[in-house]
């Protein structure tokens, strides 16, 4: 069990933990480790395949505060949607964007529901961009500048849709469906059988389209927050 602080929200009380079974004890034990790094509370992630947790942590009285939709696209049945709208160019292509990339992820991330406030320091260029394969990262260009980027990432044959950030003053224009597509289409070319993605429930555009792509839903993932376990 890792119990760690919340990325990028480092200033909250509460310690974030993954849990896929939950008893007593582990609640105790959980609590204990934050405790350990100064929390007051937990923010417990589960899911609906496990939604026994859920239901021991509201009973607990712990509150939902966000919920991801986990969909999964076969990519040799995709749909063709059309070509993206916008240039879209790879940071193997482009590294000097790099300074780009990252002050839109400034924005992006604390923009994200139930993530307000969110800090994203200069480490960013690591975990955030170059952790990541630079051919999959794809980013979408206007007349030269930045609109908004979105990578793909994977861990061994299994891939994922990584963050997707757009520009404020570039939302509602089709930058992220633009990237979708080019998405998909580097997925196809390079034979990638599957790819797996995660959206905010809340995020009903983007949800819409994964669908009309062709990703079907697996299952969600659950985000509560709440107090410690009482000490002993």
């Amino acid at each position: 069990m890792q119990v760690q602080e919340i990325p990028g929200l480092g200033h909250l009380p509460y310690a974030e933990v993954w849990l896929h079974g939950v008893d007593e004890a582990r609640w105790r034990e959980a609590s204990s480790a934050a405790r350990g790094i100064g929390k007051t509370g937990l923010e417990v992630w589960t899911t609906t395949k496990t939604q026994e947790v859920a239901d021991f942590f509201v009973s607990r009285g712990y509150e939902e505060v966000r919920r991801y939709a986990i969909s999964e696209l076969d990519v040799a049945s995709a749909r063709d949607l059309g070509a993206p709208e916008f240039e879209i160019v790879s940071f193997a292509d482009r590294p000097e964007l790099a300074d780009e990339l990252y002050a839109i992820a400034r924005t992006a991330y604390p923009d994200q529901f139930g993530r307000e406030g969110t800090y994203i320091g200069g480490e960013w260029y690591e975990w955030g961009l170059r952790a990541h394969p630079p051919e999959s990262y794809l980013i979408a260009l206007e007349d030269g500048r930045v609109l908004g980027y979105g990578y793909l990432e994977h861990e061994g044959d299994e891939w994922r849709v990584g963050f997707m950030a757009i520009a404020r003053d570039a939302r509602g224009r089709g930058v992220a469906g633009a990237i979708k597509r080019a998405q998909t289409a580097w997925a196809k070319a390079h034979g990638i059988k599957s790819l797996r993605t995660a959206n905010e429930v809340r995020l009903v555009g983007l949800i819409a389209l994964n669908r009309r792509i062709g990703y079907r839903p697996l299952y969600e993932e659950i985000v509560l927050r709440g107090p410690l376990a009482p000490e002993s």
